[in-house]
Order: structure tokens, then C-alpha cells, then sequence
């Protein structure tokens, strides 16, 4: 089998005249083959190079800069709680509040000060002397204001507060060093880039390629371009990985942060022809505008060439949503799952005694960005028809492969209570789009070619309870209108998710099962 971007240039090798040699005919067979097999070896050499440019497990930058924040706002309050137990040589409550004030400004003055010197701004390539540099003004700031604080409060401890204010301010400093070397570490290890492609073998994609090799503050992963008659092997070092078709069948896919279409935007026709085919990846997609007062040396690629892009398609990562929602997750999943523990033990046994066959049953489905993750569930169906239910067959009305207690399971949705695990593991939250298996068929088609907006759902992680869910769109998918109202709520959820609207949706879920007599689960 030919990898598909090959196909029209086989076509156009094979209507090429052959000539004869002495010998005889060309073999035709021969040579279409021997250039088949050479694009192939090429597209797999280029799809190797992608590969050790994409690297996985990726820090976001910004979430980064919140954890150190965090981290300095507990030591700052552990510092002050410290002078505080050695300035009362242990007895905290004989202080008074002159003596107690000099310490709480410090704690507090030190996180606001060192995030206004923009000691929480993460950038890779920044000297690490810079860095400590910042942290060391922010907390000297605070320090003088301790030191000036206690001379008007308490000018009889002024000695302690001063050694204090230096030992402190060094202390955080130190910190930052610390900061300082992960970064360092994890910027050699590409950690700190996002994973972008570019379609579009233009000269704008090489001048972004070009200028990134100077900054390094972005893997460009790989080029995609349907005009083959313009799209090298390789564009300024990166590996050209074939047409927009192939993108989409690109095993690479869910790896990527950006999707930058660096076609001219006067090529108006070609880029909304090209962005209708795109809008249906689960990436935001950029567009690049204009390079051409792009400095390397004043401005950095931080955010895919920053004021020189504008994003057509897709959602941006709210920070603040994004760390209350695990949050809601750790914390109500922690409970759920105690509180869940004895009843799952009784259907483990349950399902053992019923049939046979291991109780829990794991699948493949699709997460966030698309990357495969296993989830799990109680099975319901008996232990030889697993490997019918993994290709993708739907649950019908009275199923035969359905065991009796899975019956009740399915019906009760108690089935899905393992998924709390998933939940802690970080795969799954407690709301958000229902996960959907591998390749899943709705008719006989799959579903993903049904809907335009199908990959939009993994722009969110997959959920145990949902908006469609509670809206009515439960179960398997068995018309193509079923599975455009489950996408328009899946989408619409990711469009107005928020804390509230999850603790809704929560609250919801019980009723909603319950009442629920007509789906087929």
C-alpha cells in the first residue's frame, strides 16, 4: 500500500514515455515501483525527522510561572513564620504588632514585587543571570520596606529585621537559581516550546523557520503543502510531511500546539478554501499575516510570531479555568471515589459471579487533542464478544451480548464509575465531552466524517458526565442527526465551560439518568 501523498506523482511518473533499450522494452512495472518505493522511503525519513522534533510532555509556560509564583508565596510566609518563632525565641503570641508587622509585610510584598519585575515571565533563553537578578530586586524591594517598616514600628528589633531582610532575600534568590536551572534543563530538552506545523511551503513559512533557528522558542515540527510541484523534501531543514489530506491521518497529530497557515492572506480564495479543511482539526489554527518586520533580535516567536498572527479557528488556554477545573476534579473526584469504593467492590464481584471474564474492561478512545487514552469501565457484555464491542459495533436495543448484570449497569450508567480513576490519573474530568471510541461508526460511516465539527470536541478533556448528556444526547450514535446534536452540544459546552456550569452539570447528571427511559445505554 502507497502512503497516499505519493499518489500524484505516481501518476505523472507512470504517464511518462518510456524509451527502449537494446535489450528490449522498458520494464515499466520496474521503474514505477522503483520510484514509488523511493517517495515512500523519503516521506518515512521525513516523518522520522518529525518525530525527534515534536517533543512530548511539554511544560506550558505560563501554568510554569503560576507554580513558581505559588511556591514563593508559601516560602515567603514560611521565612516570616520562621523570623517570627526566633524573634519570640518560640512563644509567636508575645509579639506584639510592631514586631509582627515588619515580618507580614515581607510575606507579603515579595510574591506582588517579584511578579511586578516579571520574575514569573518565562523565557527560555533569557541569561540566568537575568533572572536572578529580577528575583533578587523584587525581594530587595520588600526587604528595604521591611527594614523601614520596623524602623518606625519597632525601632528596637531594627537589628533582627535587617539580618532577617538579607538572609531572606538571599534565601529567595537562591530559589530562583533553582528556577532557573529547570528551566534551563528543560528548555535543552524542548520542553518549554510549543509543537507547531506550517501549511504552506511559502516564503513567509521559511522566513518563521529561519528566524525560529535563531530563537529557538518553537518546534516547527514539519511543513505541509498540497502543491507538490513547490514543496521540497525538506523546507530550511524541516522535513516536508506531505498534503493537508495527509495532516489529518498524521499519527503525529495530537502532538501539535498550533497550526500555522503561512499562505499569503491576499490569496484570498486559497486560504478560506484551505481554512474550511482545517477548521475541522482540534488545534487553533493561526494565520500568518506578515514577516516582514519581524526582528529576531528585538522580538521573540513566543506565541507563533506574537502581533504578526491572528488566529482563525480554535479556543486560547484559560489558565484560571483550566487550574479550577483539575482542581474540581482532584478534589470532588477524590471524594466521589471514597465514597464509591464500596459500591464498586460489590459490582466487581458482581460481574465476576455473573460471567465470565475480567470485571473491569479497558478501551481505547480518543482524549484531548485526539491522543488515544485507555479508559475504563465495568464490563457488560460477556468475555468473547470484547473483541466484536472493541470494533466499534454499537449497542442495539436488547443486545444479546449483554450480560444480566450489565443489563442493570448500563441502564443505571453504573458501568462508568471506574472512570473516577481516570479522572485522578488526569485522562478524563468529571465533565466535559463524552469520550468516543477509536474510528466510531454512526451507520455504517464513521462518525468523524459526518460531522465538520467533529474534532472540536477534543479541544476539551473527555468527561463521565456532560452537556449533551444531560440535554438528552445519551448513548450510542445510530443517525447522522444523532451525531450532529451530540457535537453541536459537545461544542457548545467548550464554548461556555466555566466552575459553575460544571457543578451544574453535576447536579443535573443523577436527574437526568433517572428519568432518561428512551436512550439505549
Amino acid at each position: 500500500m502507497l502512503p497516499q501523498n505519493t499518489r500524484g506523482w505516481i501518476v505523472e511518473y507512470s504517464a511518462t514515455p518510456q524509451q527502449e533499450s537494446p535489450s528490449g522494452p522498458a520494464n515499466d512495472t520496474t521503474e514505477f515501483t522503483s520510484g514509488a518505493k523511493h517517495e515512500a522511503a523519503t516521506m518515512t525519513r521525513a516523518k522520522m525527522r518529525a518525530d525527534a522534533r515534536a517533543p512530548r510532555n511539554r511544560i506550558n509556560r505560563r501554568a510554569l510561572g503560576h507554580t513558581f509564583q505559588s511556591i514563593d508565596i508559601v516560602s515567603a510566609i514560611v521565612l516570616a513564620a520562621a523570623g517570627a518563632v526566633s524573634l519570640s525565641n518560640g512563644d509567636v503570641f508575645s509579639l506584639s504588632a510592631g514586631q509582627m508587622l515588619p515580618l507580614a509585610l515581607f510575606a507579603s510584598l515579595s510574591p506582588l514585587l517579584l511578579t511586578l519585575v516579571g520574575a514569573y515571565r518565562i523565557e527560555p533563553n533569557e541569561p540566568i543571570a537575568y533572572r536572578v537578578l529580577r528575583a533578587f530586586i523584587g525581594c530587595g524591594l520588600a526587604g528595604t520596606a521591611m527594614i523601614g517598616t520596623a524602623l518606625i514600628a519597632d525601632p528596637g528589633v531594627m537589628l533582627f529585621n535587617a539580618l532577617f531582610a538579607g538572609i531572606a532575600v538571599s534565601a529567595m534568590a537562591l530559589l530562583h537559581l533553582v528556577y532557573s536551572g529547570f528551566i534551563a534543563h528543560w528548555r535543552t530538552q524542548g520542553r518549554l516550546a510549543r509543537n507547531i506545523i506550517l501549511v504552506g511551503a511559502t516564503p513567509n513559512a521559511r522566513k518563521l523557520i529561519t528566524a525560529n533557528q535563531h530563537s529557538r522558542t518553537i518546534n516547527v515540527v514539519g511543513v505541509f503543502d498540497d502543491r507538490k510541484s513547490r514543496a521540497p523534501s525538506q523546507l530550511a531543514g524541516t522535513p516536508y510531511l506531505g498534503t493537508t489530506e495527509d495532516l489529518f491521518d498524521w499519527a503525529l497529530l495530537p502532538e501539535i500546539d498550533r497550526v500555522v497557515l503561512t499562505v499569503t492572506p491576499q490569496a484570498q480564495a486559497r486560504v478560506q478554501e484551505l481554512l474550511e479543511r482545517l477548521r475541522a482539526l482540534p488545534q487553533p489554527v493561526i494565520l500568518l499575516l506578515d514577516f516582514a518586520g519581524f526582528d529576531p533580535d528585538r522580538e521573540t516567536l513566543d506565541d507563533i510570531a506574537g502581533v504578526h498572527t491572528t488566529q482563525m479557528s480554535g479556543t486560547e488556554e484559560r489558565l484560571a479555568h483550566l487550574f479550577l477545573k483539575r482542581a474540581q476534579d482532584i478534589v470532588l473526584g477524590s471524594l466521589m471515589t471514597l465514597f464509591a469504593l464500596p459500591i464498586m467492590a460489590l459490582i466487581a464481584l458482581s460481574v465476576k459471579l455473573d460471567s465470565r471474564g475480567p470485571a473491569i474492561f479497558r478501551q481505547t478512545r480518543e482524549g484531548f487533542n485526539g491522543r488515544p487514552i485507555e479508559v475504563y469501565k465495568f464490563r457488560t457484555m460477556r468475555h468473547d464478544d470484547d473483541a466484536e464491542h472493541r470494533a466499534m459495533r454499537q449497542v442495539e436495543r436488547n443486545d444479546p451480548r449483554i450480560t444480566r448484570i450489565g443489563g442493570f449497569l448500563r441502564k443505571t450508567s453504573l458501568d462508568e464509575l471506574p472512570q473516577l480513576f481516570n479522572v485522578l490519573l488526569g485522562s478524563m474530568s468529571l465533565v466535559g465531552p463524552r469520550p468516543h471510541a477509536l474510528g466510531m461508526r454512526t451507520g455504517g460511516v464513521e462518525t468523524a466524517k459526518l460531522v465538520a465539527e467533529y474534532a472540536h470536541r477534543h479541544r476539551a478533556k473527555p468527561g463521565i458526565t456532560g452537556w449533551a448528556q444531560i440535554n438528552g444526547s445519551r448513548g450510542p450514535l445510530h443517525t447522522p442527526e444523532a451525531a450532529r446534536e451530540r457535537i453541536r452540544w459537545d461544542v457548545d459546552y467548550i464554548n461556555r465551560s466555566g466552575f459553575w456550569l460544571d457543578l451544574w452539570i453535576m447536579v443535573c447528571t443523577l436527574p437526568a439518568l433517572l428519568g432518561d427511559k428512551q436512550n439505549i445505554r
